[in-house]
């Protein structure tokens, strides 16, 4: 099952929610597992791309987890939302909503999640703003600092927040270095690592 809603975002740009969803009863579900369902809803998603042309939506229908459960009436439902600014699915949205009611309540609750998802993009967008003047300081401490290129690699801020380098505590690394600066005498080395940032050292130790 299909549908579509209109969304504004927090800066005021126009957006829409695409949502896909099936539901099977406990039988169905228990002979093919909850993947099958998820391919199925998934599937259903790539169909909407094609039919939009909307890239967001064909970006969506690769991402299993993005499939969130719910159990209704007896059956299991595997839903996807996917949020888009795309000006031909706004005015799809809008049509669909003049023709359907713009408050019905799938509506409303696509609206919630996109202004979650929302806050969310925007404070991950934050985040690696943060993160990246953090690898830009410790590049610049890294060519002076033997103790910083000893113990914080290149970019591992960034890394540690995006999981690239699984193996690597960035904020076990960090209290070592404020070990050794404190013991050299040299915290002025230790604090310039998070000049620019208004979290300061909370933000590499998270």
């Amino acid at each position: 099952m299909s549908s579509i809603a209109t969304a504004t975002l927090s800066d005021r740009t126009d957006a829409v929610v695409h949502t896909e969803s099936l539901g099977w009863g406990e039988a169905t579900l228990s002979q093919h597992g909850r993947g099958a369902l998820v391919a199925a809803v998934l599937d259903g998603l790539r169909a909407e791309a094609e039919s939009f042309d909307c890239a967001a939506l064909r970006d969506g229908s690769t991402a299993a987890t993005r499939v969130v459960f719910r159990k209704e009436h007896g059956m299991v439902w595997a839903e996807v939302r996917v949020l888009c600014a795309d000006t031909r699915c706004r005015k799809v949205a809008e049509q669909y909503e003049q023709e359907h009611g713009h408050e019905t309540s799938d509506a409303v609750t696509a609206r919630a999640w996109a202004r979650a998802t929302d806050e969310g993009t925007r404070d991950w967008a934050q985040e690696l703003a943060a993160h990246a003047v953090l690898d830009a300081n410790l590049a610049r401490l890294r060519a002076s600092d033997p103790d910083a290129a000893r113990l914080l690699p290149e970019g591992c801020f960034s890394a540690g927040l995006t999981g690239s380098n699984p193996g690597f505590d960035v904020g076990n690394a960090v209290q070592r270095y404020a070990a050794a600066k404190h013991a050299a005498g040299r915290m002025d080395l230790y604090h310039s690592l998070f000049a620019g940032t208004d979290a300061a050292e909370g933000l590499a130790l998270r």
